[in-house]
């Protein structure tokens, strides 16, 4: 109607209109912004700019719009605390959340923020959506129990309630409070469609209503869940095409269906980047390295779930991380340190001990073999594993490929080698057995016939007989 009015359209006519598509239609608007014009409804269109751009998953040309509305200067009109806590929102996106901690705690301080109560409760999703991604379950228990005081049931929700209600749970979710998380997205949406949400905070609710439905084991909810999502309108709204692929990534692997798994958790992370969205990269690649794991290439998955780990660390998001730790445990693993940080800051002493450690000598052969006491040893093999972020020799191995240099016997039998390998891949008897299909008896006994038949006596010794064996054949030589 703004448009139609106008013979030549005005800049806050064409942002009123990006708006309104954007949020009610989920049509992705054509790079809104601009300079600044200083002219009376220049920060009531930077507003209506900067929701157009979030609405359409342009992250960093909202934080553009609304760094120039914000620029580091206080907190003193509703334009800049709604500009503030869009560039908070755009940098969590951005993996930015030490940046989004300190400039939404700007918000909650301004002086006139009682007299915003509107400005004050979409403050206040931000703060749980913040401090659920740092790890805060206290905070984010604080910030809910203020939300629900804030928003009874008997309140009519408008958009920045239901935005609010979204971005708690996001926060809930991130500290595992999936079952409070599910109900302020349906509190929020208005019910199971969700229709009091824009399209893309409904893909966002859906995808927190899969993970609670499968957390609890019903993946015919999650299913269900799913294909509510799969039929809203998000052609070209290329972050609400990501978040659908990790929900159909995580309802394939419910279903085992690995590959999908893989392919649409991958495709995801693709379309994330794009848009500048770190977070939702992490995310995805969480969901493909754990896929990948679970289907047969599992040291691939290993090392992929242990290098987003430390990308979500190095982005301040603690509860990422934790997530990452959690699918690491569930395959048997812990997070390493990066290779070479903690080698490098073993002294000479501890590298030979970590080199004999590796190659499966005990204490008392090591302490023998270096002139030390068997205590001195035990003290230096301690922080070997502390530094290397690893919990036995086996692990101490995988950080020295290709230094330890026996050779696997070619005169094992063909289920040996493969026991043999999956020792060394760090593997325990009972998940070696469910790895095979063979009984955790079985596994002892071949554990047993390779101690006999490699001539050695531990676990670590076997995983260094593998290794050496693998980099003779992978030599050109």
């Amino acid at each position: 109607m703004l448009l139609a009015a106008e013979e030549r359209p005005s800049r806050l006519a064409k942002a009123a209109r990006e708006m309104a598509v954007a949020v009610c239609a989920g049509e992705v608007t054509n790079d809104p912004g601009g300079a600044r014009a200083d002219c009376p409804f220049d920060d009531l269109t930077a507003m209506l700019e900067v929701e157009a751009a979030m609405s359409s998953g342009l992250i960093s040309t909202a934080a553009d719009i609304a760094g120039q509305v914000v620029a580091g200067g206080p907190i003193t009109t509703v334009t800049s605390a709604w500009s503030a806590l869009a560039l908070a929102r755009a940098w969590c996106f951005e993996g930015r959340f030490a940046d989004a901690d300190q400039l939404v705690e700007r918000v909650l301080t301004a002086d006139d923020i009682d007299d915003w109560p509107q400005m004050h409760l979409l403050a206040s999703g931000v703060r749980i959506f913040v401090d659920g991604h740092l790890g805060r379950q206290d905070a984010v228990d604080h910030g809910l129990r203020a939300l629900h005081r804030r928003c009874p049931e008997e309140v009519e929700h408008d958009y920045i309630r239901a935005g609010a209600h979204v971005l708690a749970a996001f926060g809930a979710t991130a500290v595992g409070r999936l079952a409070e998380a599910s109900a302020l997205v349906l509190r929020g949406g208005g019910g199971p469609y969700l229709q009091n949400l824009q399209i893309v905070d409904r893909l966002y609710g859906y995808e927190i209503l899969v993970e609670e439905a499968l957390a609890r084991g019903d993946i015919e909810g999650a299913r269900w869940w799913a294909e509510h999502g799969a039929g809203l309108p998000i052609h070209g709204h290329i972050m609400a095409t990501a978040t659908l692929g990790r929900i159909r990534a995580r309802v394939s692997v419910a279903l085992k269906d690995t590959e999908a798994g893989i392919r649409e958790s991958a495709d995801s992370g693709v379309l994330a980047a794009i848009v500048g969205s770190d977070l939702e990269v992490i995310r995805a690649r969480i969901i493909e390295a754990s896929a990948r794991a679970a289907g047969g290439d599992r040291i691939r998955g290993i090392e992929e779930l242990e290098e987003v780990a430390r990308r979500a660390d190095a982005a301040g998001a603690a509860a990422v991380k934790d997530w990452a730790e959690r699918e690491l445990h569930a395959h048997g693993r812990r997070l390493r340190n990066a290779p070479g940080i903690g080698w490098d800051s073993l002294s000479t002493t501890q590298q030979a001990i970590a080199r004999l450690a590796a190659a499966g000598l005990r204490n008392r052969e090591i302490a023998a073999a270096l002139w030390i006491s068997e205590k001195t040893v035990e003290s230096h093999v301690a922080a070997v594993l502390a530094a290397l972020g690893t919990t036995n020799r086996v692990g101490i191995g995988r950080e020295l490929v290709g230094e330890v240099p026996p050779v696997l016997d070619s005169a094992l039998t063909a289920r040996q080698r493969e026991v043999a390998v999956l020792v060394a891949q760090g593997q325990s008897n009972s998940e070696i057995s469910v790895t095979l299909g063979i009984s955790e008896k079985t596994v002892e006994k071949h554990v047993a016939g390779l101690f006999e038949r490699l001539g050695v006596r531990t676990r670590a010794a076997i995983a260094a007989r593998v290794r050496g064996a693998q980099s003779t054949s992978e030599s050109p030589h």
